[in-house]
């Protein structure tokens, strides 16, 4: 008699009769090999009990809602007979009955496995928290993650997103820091997909020095900061103090000497921003924190008063006061590095208050103050004494002065404008990491321009050369604030890298799961001494060879059917990465009609015509060579003949990291501070572990064709381990052999056989043996089960073949052919590398580099180098240098211009390096219009130009510019001559020839 046990959360509960399960255990559907399914039951009634009600809260009842219990949760569930687990999973109430009061749960039970997958729900990849990647945007940070293996969950490739097309320069390729971006591995998001589900696994494969090579790079258009890490940038603050004495509003100046500026740094005391903690109010200290430089914009305002008083001394009758002085300084803004040096000021402005010219005779002192919005200034003891504040322009600085003559100076005295707020904005500045910003106000008491030289600060009306000791000058430091914006949404040299930002968007977990089981043809079975641990294999790698003979557990009364796998109802099956809009991608499929790197396995089979097609989640990234260098880069661009090469966001995607790749053409890693590393090598990742030499490769099959050639002699070997031949190809011999066959059967199956089933044996029957692919409708009360299996054919295991490949196509292996180079439309268009709106080519082979502005090119092997501006180029094989502007060159070839400002028609160039200057034996060039000889050392021998190479027209002047020896010109052959001679000789001081090429002889036009 079978002893039937359940338990639901981990309590048990009674059974009333047999639960009658029907178990269906799968490991992969044979005729659609992307399925994994998962162990399930057919429906089951669980009749209602005390335990199992309290279990379900009485769901059932309908009059209330105060159940807790949620049908939508998990609900765990082990199913026993006779001791043995015969599933153990998660149970999922279907519908429930009520009829006359007798409660019946319709429910279903889960495997594991099934539920992994059901566990992730619709979360994305944008769920995890990558934050422990986090690190500073820096040049030392990216070369530190070159290595191979991986030391670190993130790396640095070379890959061209449009932010670096090839930025030669004189031969020398540069890549700044911010034209590189993070990939991250694959594994990391593995590890963080079962972390957040609460489930491990056991994987040679996700273990294995392959699946650690395997990145997901960045793939957003923006290489962005999130929201939080802008508004940690962010600060507000106000109610300014001085540092400095008595860190109080109220600060009295020196009143006996011009002594040097009074310094004190200020302070703001009251903080209404500042999140990221970047300003100290304690110390009035905006400091730059790690991965927080960038460029800036700071805005500073101190509203200053002055107050003058008199000397307490009574003057004589009808005379007043007159002040000597006014107090005048600078408000700074200071820039200072992590160790506390002065490096700069940012901005400075000055500032000057003076009182009125006279105050009233009296003997108590007399004070004027300006008040914080004045339209004047009241004295103590007098209402009639008005002082306004007026604005000047002095020497072009913006020096602002509190003075009386308003009216010179155009100033409405009612004005509402606050005319003591002094404002500094400094724009668009870069602040490195752990550089600091300070506020400074200075500030002494100076004499006045335009009065008597007293040698003190008041006098008096009746006598305007003496002084008169006491009275004071007094600054006050009424309100003000700092602010900050940051200018730069995109990631900046020295920013924080918040790696969860850099994740693709709008993936779901279960799909990149799933898409990594497609591409490896990884077998999932959950671990029968831990329900929480999975087992992962590539299918080959998943079968053992331990044999479970089930030879007397076949069922011989009933029938043993077998299907040849003609019976399958598929004849092709497609293996296909996912287009994308990319610029390659696109090129690709307009070309060939089909998805860069898929693969097209067909079946000999004339009664079918179905297709059943693997897809994934990621899209294809072919990799691009130039024509002047031998690196190879995944390219991710957007390109049309208008706007040229731009960024863009693409679809996920997924690539090998190769390590440190050598390069012929040297190429230079630079930061913002110009600190450069040359390299012999390069960060290489791709679909091909090696570009040149490739053993991995992560297409399904390989393409026609590639966007590179086996340039600067490297010869291309080719590999045709592709993941469909190397994953797939031993059970696409399996299922395609004319002697494989679906068998089914029945066979008694015990609770124990169940307990210790295992897809990973074969199974032994009928003298044959045969891979296991389901039990279907196990029901321990009926144990006769029909069971499926594969039968085995004894296939190789695939071996990859080798060849070299001279683009001309070819076989490899018995499937596949070798892709060609380049055909079609190809790099770019016409192999044209160029990088923004302004540079329009037409033409083939020509380099522009990203940052040339306004370049227009037709004409074939043109290179136009950084920092060019207002090329323009008819012709071929030129070269313009670094660095240079207003250049044109009109039917004009193989000239390298090395100044700005230059033209050049039928290669003869105006402007400068139109002359030159020569002291020895020269060639005639043909860009060269005037030759100064000095042949104070020896003659000169100057001879000219094959007729062929010169354009008919040309002219050259040569002049002698010293008494000594000869200049001596000399026909180019025996058949042409100088107005009839060989030989022209210029031999005295001063004298010049000018000679003309027409086409058959060198004609003097003019000479002395």
């Amino acid at each position: 008699m079978l002893k039937e046990e359940l338990y639901i959360n981990g309590e048990s509960v009674e059974l009333i009769g047999s639960l009658n399960p029907n178990l269906t255990f799968n490991i992969a559907d044979i005729a659609k090999p992307d399925t994994r399914k998962a162990d399930f039951s057919k429906t089951i009634e669980l009749p209602a009990s005390k335990k199992i009600n309290k279990i379900f809260e009485h769901i059932f009842d309908l009059n209330t809602d105060l159940q807790t219990f949620n049908p939508n949760l998990k609900t765990n569930v082990t199913y026993l007979v006779n001791g043995e687990v015969q599933i153990d999973g998660y149970l999922q109430i279907k519908s429930i009955k009520n009829k006359d009061g007798e409660i019946i749960y319709n429910c279903i039970i889960i495997g594991r496995i099934g539920n992994f997958i059901a566990d992730l729900q619709n979360n994305e990849l944008t769920d995890l928290d990558l934050s422990s990647l986090d690190h500073t945007y820096t040049k030392a940070n990216q070369s530190a993650t070159w290595n191979l293996p991986l030391t670190t969950d993130y790396v640095y490739p070379m890959i061209n997103y449009g932010v670096n097309y090839g930025t030669l320069e004189a031969g020398t390729e540069n890549w700044t820091v911010p034209s590189l971006y993070p990939a991250i591995k694959a594994k990391k998001y593995i590890d963080a997909i079962f972390d957040s589900a609460g489930y491990t696994y056991t994987s040679s494969f996700f273990n294995s020095t392959l699946f650690n090579t395997l990145i997901i790079p960045f793939n957003n258009k923006e290489f962005n900061l999130d929201d939080t890490a802008i508004q940690n940038r962010i600060i507000e603050v106000n109610t300014p103090q001085e540092t400095v004495g008595s860190n109080a509003f109220v600060t009295p100046l020196q009143t006996t000497s011009t002594s040097a500026y009074d310094a004190n740094f200020i302070k703001y005391t009251n903080e209404v921003r500042d999140t990221g903690n970047v300003y100290n109010n304690s110390t009035g200290i905006l400091e730059i924190q790690v991965g927080k430089a960038g460029y800036y914009n700071l805005s500073t305002m101190l509203q200053l008063q002055g107050v003058f008083t008199t000397p307490s001394a009574a003057l004589g009758s009808g005379a007043s006061y007159v002040s000597n002085g006014f107090i005048e300084g600078h408000i700074q803004v200071r820039r200072y590095s992590s160790a506390n040096a002065f490096i700069e000021h940012l901005d400075t402005l000055s500032y000057g208050i003076s009182p009125d010219t006279a105050f009233p005779a009296n003997t108590a002192p007399a004070t004027v103050t300006n008040a914080a919005n004045p339209t004047g200034a009241v004295s103590s003891n007098s209402t009639d004494l008005l002082h306004t504040f007026g604005i000047i322009n002095i020497n072009g600085i913006g020096y602002i002065n509190i003075f009386d003559a308003n009216a010179s100076l155009g100033i409405n005295p009612n004005s509402n404008a606050v005319r003591n707020q002094f404002t500094i904005n400094v724009d668009n500045v870069y602040l490195n990491e752990g550089e600091k910003v300070r506020i400074v106000l200075q500030y002494a008491v100076r004499q006045r321009y335009g009065i008597p030289l007293v040698p003190g600060f008041w006098h008096s009306t009746n006598a305007p050369d003496v002084a008169v000791a006491g009275g004071s000058y007094q600054l006050n430091l009424l309100s003000g604030y700092l602010k900050t914006e940051y200018l730069n949404r995109e990631i900046t040299e020295g920013s924080l890298v918040s790696m969860n930002s850099t994740i693709p968007r709008k993936v779901k977990q279960k799909d990149f799961i799933m898409s990594l089981v497609k591409m490896f043809n990884l077998y999932i079975q959950p671990d029968p001494n831990n329900e929480k641990n999975l087992l992962i294999e590539p299918r080959d790698d998943f079968y053992t060879n331990t044999i479970v003979d089930w030879s007397s557990k076949l069922d011989i009364s009933q029938e043993v059917e077998s299907k040849p796998m003609g019976a399958l109802n598929f004849k092709e099956y497609l293996f296909t990465y996912k287009q994308d809009k990319d610029y390659y991608n696109k090129l690709y499929f307009d070309t060939w009609e089909e998805v860069y790197g898929q693969d097209d396995f067909r079946l000999v089979n004339e009664f079918v015509t179905n297709e059943y097609k693997t897809s994934v989640i990621f899209s294809p990234t072919p990799s691009v060579g130039q024509n002047w260098y031998d690196r190879v880069l995944p390219t991710i661009i957007k390109f049309d003949d208008n706007n040229g090469v731009q960024k863009i966001e693409s679809n996920i995607r997924i690539l090998q990291w190769g390590g440190m790749k050598a390069t012929g053409q040297q190429w230079v890693h630079r930061d913002a501070d110009n600190n450069t590393t040359s390299y012999s090598t390069y960060p290489y990742a791709g679909m091909f572990d090696d570009p040149y030499t490739p053993n991995n490769i992560l297409d399904f099959g390989l393409g026609n064709e590639i966007y590179y050639s086996n340039v600067f002699d490297k010869v291309i070997t080719f590999s045709n381990n592709t993941l469909v031949n190397k994953y797939y190809s031993k059970f696409l011999q399996e299922i395609t052999d004319n002697n494989s066959k679906i068998v089914t059967g029945y066979f008694y199956l015990s609770p124990s056989d169940i307990k210790q089933l295992s897809f990973k044996d074969q199974y032994y029957f009928e003298n044959q043996y045969f891979r296991l692919n389901k039990i279907e409708n196990y029901n321990p009360s009926n144990p006769i089960t029909k069971c499926e299996f594969l039968k085995i054919k004894l296939s190789n295991t695939f071996n990859a073949t080798v060849r070299s490949s001279f683009g001309g196509g070819g076989s490899i292996g018995t499937r596949d052919t070798v892709p060609k180079f380049s055909i079609g439309q190809s790099n770019l268009i016409n192999n044209n590398a160029v990088s923004n709106l302004n540079q329009k080519v037409i033409g083939s082979n020509n380099y522009i580099s990203p940052n040339a502005r306004g370049v227009s090119v037709m004409g074939d092997n043109n290179k136009v180098f950084s920092n060019t501006r207002n090329i323009q180029i008819n012709g071929s094989n030129n070269i313009v240098e670094s660095g240079l502007s207003n250049v044109q060159l009109i039917n004009s070839n193989d000239q390298t211009v090395t100044n700005s400002n230059t033209t050049y028609v039928n290669n003869t160039i105006t402007g400068p390096g139109a002359s030159k200057t020569i002291t020895l034996d020269e060639k005639a060039q043909p860009n060269i219009q005037v030759y100064f000889c000095d042949s104070s050392a020896g003659d000169i021998d100057i001879i000219f130009p094959v007729a062929s190479s010169i354009v008919i027209g040309k002219t050259w002047t040569f002049k002698k510019v010293n008494s000594s020896n000869q200049v001596i010109l000399t026909a180019s052959s025996i058949s042409t001559t100088i107005d009839g001679s060989s030989t022209y000789t210029l031999n005295s001081h001063y004298k010049y020839v000018t000679i003309q090429w027409d086409g058959n002889e060198f004609l003097i036009t003019s000479n002395n």
